[in-house]
C-alpha cells in the first residue's frame, strides 16, 4: 500500500509539473528573457488579433527598425494532430532578436501565440494550420509593423521558418523595406506540402507567388544543409519564380538543421554572410 501511495504521489507531481510548463510559464519565461536584454513587452491590437511583441528602442534618428517575425510555433503535436496552443516551445526567434546589435529591434509573435487561456479559446485553430499565412494574418502582422515603425525611415524584416514566409509576404506590400532575411523559411508552401505529402495550406497566401515582385529588395535566404523540415528545395522553388537574382543571396550552412544552430552563431553568421557592418562590430 505504501508503494502504491508513493506511485500515486509521483504521478500527481508529474502532472503538476507538466501543468507548470504550460502556456503561462512560457509567457512568463519569454517576458523575463526579453526584459533581461532591454526589451519591453507590448500587446498590439491588430485586425482580428492581439499580437504579442517585445521591443527595444534607442535609435534617436529613427533610421531603421529591425523586425524579427516568429515561426509557426507549436502548430502540431505530431503529424496530423493539431496542437491546442501554437505558442512556440523553442524561443529561437526571440534569441536571435536579443542578440541583434541594431539600436532599434522588435520581435513579433504570430497570431494566437502567447495568449491567455481565455483568449486562446476564441482564436480559430485554422490560423496555425491551413490559414497560417492567410490574408487575415498578413494584414494583422503588417498593421502591427506599421504601428511600431511609425516615424522610422525604413524597416528590415528577419523571419524564421514560417516567420520568413510572413516576412516575404509583407515585403511584397510595403515600400519601406530596406532588406529581408529569411532563415529556414517555407517560401513555397505548395512545394513544401507536396514534398511532405501533407494537407495543402488551402487558406494561405504563397510567398512564391510574390517572389518576382520583391526581387528588387536586397535579401538573404539561409538554409541548413541538414534541414529535413524545410529543405533547400523549397527555397529553390521560390527562387525559380524570380527573373532577376542580382539583389538576392542564398546560403546553405553545413551542419545546420531546422533549429541548430542559428541562435548560437547569430549575429556572427549575419556578419559573415551579409557583410553588414552593423552585425560585424567595430
Amino acid at each position: 500500500m505504501a508503494l502504491l501511495q508513493v506511485v500515486f504521489l509521483c504521478n500527481c507531481l508529474a502532472l503538476m509539473l507538466a501543468a507548470c510548463s504550460g502556456i503561462p510559464d512560457r509567457r512568463a519565461i519569454a517576458k523575463k528573457s526579453a526584459e533581461q536584454s532591454g526589451f519591453t513587452r507590448e500587446i498590439i491590437p491588430s485586425g482580428l488579433f492581439s499580437l504579442t511583441a517585445f521591443r527595444k528602442q534607442s535609435d534617436q534618428d529613427h533610421a531603421l527598425l529591425v523586425i524579427y517575425i516568429e515561426g509557426d510555433g507549436f502548430a502540431f503535436r505530431r503529424k496530423g494532430l493539431l496542437s491546442s496552443d501554437p505558442t512556440p516551445h523553442s524561443m529561437l526567434t526571440l534569441a536571435l532578436a536579443k542578440k541583434d546589435p541594431h539600436p532599434s529591434v522588435m520581435y513579433i509573435a504570430r497570431p494566437c501565440q502567447y495568449l491567455p487561456e481565455d483568449a486562446l479559446k476564441t482564436c480559430d485553430p485554422k490560423y496555425w494550420s491551413t490559414h497560417r499565412y492567410s490574408e487575415d494574418v498578413i494584414v494583422a502582422v503588417d498593421s502591427a509593423i506599421s504601428h511600431a515603425a511609425s516615424g522610422y525611415k525604413s524597416i528590415a524584416l528577419i523571419g524564421y521558418s514560417g516567420g520568413g514566409t510572413i516576412a516575404a509576404l509583407i515585403a511584397a506590400r510595403r515600400t519601406d523595406v530596406a532588406w529581408l532575411v529569411t532563415i529556414a523559411a517555407n517560401l513555397d508552401h505548395k512545394s513544401w506540402t507536396h514534398l511532405h505529402q501533407i494537407t495543402p495550406l488551402s487558406g494561405s497566401l504563397n510567398a512564391a507567388d510574390f517572389a518576382e515582385s520583391i526581387q528588387h529588395v536586397r535579401q538573404l535566404h539561409l538554409t541548413g544543409e541538414r534541414d529535413r523540415v524545410v529543405p533547400f528545395e523549397v527555397t529553390q522553388a521560390f527562387l525559380n519564380r524570380m527573373t532577376n537574382h542580382s539583389r538576392v543571396s542564398v546560403k546553405t550552412i553545413p551542419e545546420f538543421d531546422h533549429e541548430c544552430c542559428w541562435a548560437r552563431d547569430w549575429p556572427e553568421l549575419a556578419c559573415m554572410l551579409s557583410g553588414d557592418a552593423s552585425y560585424c562590430g567595430k
